[in-house]
């Protein structure tokens, strides 16, 4: 039996802060990995069978709006690339292929769009990014944006676009996004409903790897790999954690580093009423995501849809003769991203004629240390359990991008709530001395 000051459960960008700071500050850290690996959502490997490498997971983010990334790539000089700008833009809406003038509702509509997008942005102003978003004054906003956005629109093609926005940017379908999650987004960046092929579009050069080792190695905690967590439990003064394979563990704290749609596979007897009824929801986030060399497609397009299994595709390099494209869709049920028809099929509803050389992909919703994608809030979540979600229960504290005040669902995020658990898990270590 192992006696540490903190155990923190996950090994991701939020377990990995929390251990860093923690660290700093003299206390002793053992990290519970479950994978056989570090990263958590994000994992920077080969893709397919080449030695091009890619982003299976979280990837891109916006320095000028998201502070906490934007200090640790100062912290450890980490270079940083952009997407390629797209040379080619599309939507296909009602299976209509739109460019141009038309680009990305038909003129006519334009205007249609303008003010749905207008109206979107003036209820962001509602809301005050980093602050609690259960008021009661924001309760109507925590509805479906399936709900909220049907009333902006009468062309059915602004409706696809606005269910295409929301699908692409959350990885879920509009009836299962909360609106005012939408609207946190809008908010954190400037009030500035960004349009799909304008989206947060910096990545790191040298991959995510290149921020999760650099907190690995500043931090040097304790980790052990392949040991999924069984139980906490607090009990005499301490916290005990006991692994699925029967390790136990004893600290003075525990922070809990790992997805909401997890925590349900933990027993966890001090978990609230209002994180249990989240985590037995769980977050909405389902997507999938896809990468897929290519040929017979456009240099440098980007390409986006509703109503087919993928939402979005942009290309991010080229070697081999082909096109490195990137796919995400708001279901991953609605197809297979390991069987070559299936993506070839998917990708050429947004680019006739393409041939799918290549591909690869992760399955995020089956993976059991995620079981979903990035955060989605479902109606009625933010508003009912916003608060509790990543306060204390005794000596168990919360980390983790899904429970962030700011950007929930982005690295930005994970990394604001491992540096808010480790002063939290800091200051009531330092109160007991």
């Amino acid at each position: 039996m192992d006696t540490y000051d903190v155990v923190i459960v996950g090994g991701g960008i939020a377990g990995l802060t929390t251990a860093r700071d923690l660290r700093r500050s003299g206390h002793s850290v053992l990290v519970l990995e479950g994978r056989a690996r570090l990263g958590g959502r994000t994992w920077y490997r080969r893709f397919a069978d080449t030695d091009h490498y890619i982003e299976m997971g979280g990837t891109w983010f916006a320095e000028e709006a998201q502070s906490h990334i934007a200090e640790e790539i100062r912290r450890y000089s980490l270079p940083t690339i952009l997407s390629p700008a797209g040379k080619e833009l599309r939507t296909v809406l009602g299976g209509i292929a739109l460019s141009g003038e038309d680009f990305p509702v038909p003129s006519a509509v334009r205007p249609e769009l303008d003010r749905a997008l207008a109206t979107i942005v003036q209820e962001s102003r509602r809301v005050r990014f980093g602050e609690n978003l259960d008021d009661p004054g924001l309760r109507d906003l925590d509805v479906a944006f399936s709900e909220f956005s049907a009333r902006l629109w009468t062309s059915p093609v602004v409706g696809d676009y606005l269910a295409m926005w929301a699908g692409f940017a959350f990885g879920c379908l509009p009836e299962e996004l909360s609106t005012l999650h939408a609207l946190t987004w809008v908010a954190g960046y400037a009030h500035e409903a960004w349009t799909l092929d304008a989206a947060p579009a910096t990545k790191f050069g040298e991959g995510t790897w290149s921020l999760v080792n650099a907190l690995a190695e500043d931090g040097a905690p304790d980790i052990a790999f392949e040991a999924p967590v069984a139980q906490i439990v607090e009990e005499a003064g301490r916290i005990r954690v006991t692994t699925l394979a029967g390790d136990t563990h004893v600290a003075r704290a525990a922070v809990l580093a790992t997805p909401i749609n997890t925590w349900s596979d933990i027993e966890i007897p001090a978990l609230s009423p209002a994180k249990s009824l989240v985590a037995a929801a769980g977050q909405a986030g389902h997507a999938v995501k896809v990468w897929a060399l290519t040929r017979n497609i456009p240099e440098y397009l980007i390409a986006s849809g509703w109503g087919g299994p993928l939402n979005w595709i942009s290309e991010q390099a080229h070697f081999d003769g082909g096109r490195l494209m990137v796919g995400i869709g708001a279901d991953a049920s609605r197809f297979d991203p390991i069987n070559r028809e299936d993506v070839e099929a998917a990708v050429r509803l947004l680019a006739p004629g393409a041939e799918v050389l290549k591909f690869d992909s992760h399955d995020w919703t089956t993976d059991p240390y995620s079981k979903g994608t990035w955060a989605a809030y479902r109606p009625g979540q933010l508003s009912s359990s916003y608060a509790a979600l990543a306060e204390p229960e005794g000596r168990l504290f919360f980390a983790g991008s899904d429970v962030a005040r700011g950007w929930a669902g982005f690295m930005d995020g994970a990394i604001e709530s491992g540096k808010l658990a480790s002063k939290r898990v800091a200051s009531q270590l330092e109160a007991e001395v």
